[in-house]
C-alpha cells in the first residue's frame, strides 16, 4: 500500500483573540411564558394586525426586555476565543487515484481498502473526534461548475464509506472544492494528479477551532430564523474584524444551538435554520460558499446548565467555528 500521508496541523496563529466585542447583558427568554405580553399554545408572542405585540394585563414597562417588541434594543455580548489547534487536529490527504476511476464518483474496492489502512493507523480518532470533515478537490482541467460537483460527490462517497467502518454520520460534513486551492502547479501531469485529491480534517475537540459565539438573542427574535436589523449590525461588525480570518480559511461550521425547553425535533430544526441565516449572511458578505458548513445540533451540546435562565440563555447561542489553513 502506498505510505501513508498523515501530518498534525495547527491554526493560524493571532487570527482571532480572546475578548469581547460588544459588552452589555445577555437577556434570557422566559422558560414558559413571558410575563407582560400574550403567549400561543407554543410559547410565541401573539401579534396583532399592525405587528405589535400584544400585551397581557400584567404588563409594564419592566416587561418590554423582548427583542422586537415595544422597541426594545438588546445590548448584549459576543465572545470571541482563539482555538488551541496543535495536534488537535490531524490532516489526511487520499490522492484521488488511489480512491476513484477516472472522471467517477464511485469509490473503488481499491480505495475502500486504502482508507481502511488509516482507520487502522488512526484506531479510536476517528470515532471519538468532534467532527471528521471530508473535503474534494479538482485539478483546474475541464468545466470549474463540473468540477465543483465531482469534487462535493466525491467527499461525500469518502464520507458515507467512513460510516460504514465506524465514524458517527453525524460527526461527518463534507465540501467540495473544485480546482481551489491547489497544492501544486497544474501545469504538469504530475501536479495535477497531486491537485487531485481527497483531504480528511480530523478535529478532536471543538476548542481546537477559533470560534466566535452569538447568543440567539442578539440575532433573532423570540422562535424565529430571521435574523433582525440589531443582529445583522452586530454580524457586520464582528465580520469586519475577522473578514480576512474568514477568507484564509479552510472550512467554516456554522452551528445553531438551542435550551431543552420544548420539543426536540422543534428545537433540532430551529437551530438548522439559524445556522443556515447565519452561513446565508457570511455568503452574502463575500465569504465562498464552498467553505461554509451549516448544520443545527439543538439542545444536544449544552455549554451550561439547562436549570436556570441564565444557563439556557447561554445554550441558546449561533457558534461560528474556522480552521485556518492547513498547511
Amino acid at each position: 500500500m502506498t505510505t501513508f500521508n498523515i501530518k498534525l496541523t495547527s491554526l493560524l496563529a493571532g487570527c482571532l483573540t480572546t475578548g469581547i466585542l460588544i459588552s452589555g447583558t445577555t437577556i434570557a427568554d422566559s422558560r414558559d411564558t413571558t410575563t407582560g405580553y400574550t403567549s400561543d399554545s407554543r410559547g410565541n408572542i401573539v401579534r396583532s394586525g399592525a405587528g405589535d405585540c400584544v400585551h397581557s394585563g400584567s404588563f409594564n414597562k419592566n416587561n418590554a426586555t423582548i427583542v422586537g417588541c415595544d422597541d426594545y434594543q438588546l445590548d448584549t455580548s459576543v465572545t470571541i476565543i482563539k482555538g488551541e489547534g496543535l495536534d488537535a487536529i490531524t490532516m489526511i490527504s487520499f490522492p484521488q487515484a488511489e480512491l476513484f476511476a477516472f472522471d467517477s464518483d464511485k469509490m473503488t474496492a481499491d480505495g475502500k481498502a486504502y482508507i481502511d489502512g488509516y482507520r487502522d493507523e488512526l484506531g479510536n480518532d476517528l470515532a471519538e473526534a468532534y467532527s471528521v470533515t471530508v473535503i474534494g478537490y479538482t485539478d483546474s482541467t475541464g468545466d470549474a461548475d463540473y468540477n465543483m460537483s465531482l469534487s462535493k460527490r466525491r467527499a461525500d462517497a469518502v464520507g458515507e464509506y467512513l460510516a460504514t467502518i465506524g465514524v458517527p454520520a453525524d460527526k461527518i460534513r463534507t465540501l467540495g472544492r473544485g480546482e481551489n486551492d491547489p497544492i501544486a502547479s497544474n501545469d504538469t501531469k504530475e501536479s495535477r494528479a497531486q491537485n487531485r485529491r481527497v483531504e480528511a480534517i480530523v478535529v478532536g475537540q471543538p476548542r481546537a477551532l477559533d470560534a466566535m459565539i452569538f447568543p440567539s438573542v442578539a440575532l433573532f427574535e423570540r422562535r424565529s430564523a430571521a435574523i433582525t436589523g440589531q443582529g445583522e449590525k452586530l454580524l457586520q461588525q464582528n465580520m469586519q474584524d475577522a473578514r480576512e480570518q474568514l477568507k484564509r480559511s479552510a472550512y467554516i461550521e456554522v452551528v445553531g444551538h438551542t435550551d431543552d425547553v420544548g420539543d426536540d425535533s422543534y428545537n433540532l430544526d430551529l437551530s438548522q435554520q439559524r445556522a443556515e441565516a447565519v452561513g446565508q449572511y457570511l455568503v452574502n458578505v463575500g465569504v465562498d460558499p464552498s467553505k461554509i458548513i451549516m448544520f443545527g445540533a439543538g439542545e444536544s451540546s449544552p455549554i451550561a446548565s439547562n436549570a436556570t435562565d441564565e444557563g439556557r440563555a447561554e445554550n441558546r447561542r449561533v457558534e461560528v467555528l474556522v480552521l485556518g489553513r492547513t498547511r
